[in-house]
């Protein structure tokens, strides 16, 4: 079973040793490799999450933008698998999210919304 407190299972593998450098009881971290096949996916960077809920920022044209949310699924070498919000072909800004989440914070503030 799944131990939701530390995220781990127990597995039993049976893997060669010919130099005797596995011993019994020892921990190992491990990962499995699967091929899950061709899935829509976009880099960390292109996130924003608000703790609530997780935003792209989708070009509509030329220097304008819009934010979007998305559903992600699982995050693999720093890409998150991407189940609705972004279609495949849309171009999203992958850098500077800090900034455009910092200027939107800045707005509602001189605005008086929080």
């Amino acid at each position: 079973n799944l131990s939701a407190e530390t995220r781990s299972l127990r597995v039993r593998i049976e893997v060669p040793n010919p130099r005797g450098l596995l011993k019994l009881e020892m921990f190992v971290n491990a990962a499995i490799k699967a091929d899950l096949g061709t899935r829509l996916a976009l880099p960390e960077a292109a996130l924003l999450d608000s703790g609530e809920r997780k935003l792209t920022f989708v070009e509509l044209r030329e220097g304008r933008i819009e934010p979007r949310e998305i559903r992600v699924g699982s995050l693999a070498d720093g890409y998150y698998e991407i189940l609705s919000g972004v279609r495949e072909g849309e171009r999203v800004v992958t850098t500077a999210n800090f900034l455009i989440d910092s200027e939107s914070r800045l707005k509602a503030a001189l605005s008086g919304k929080r």
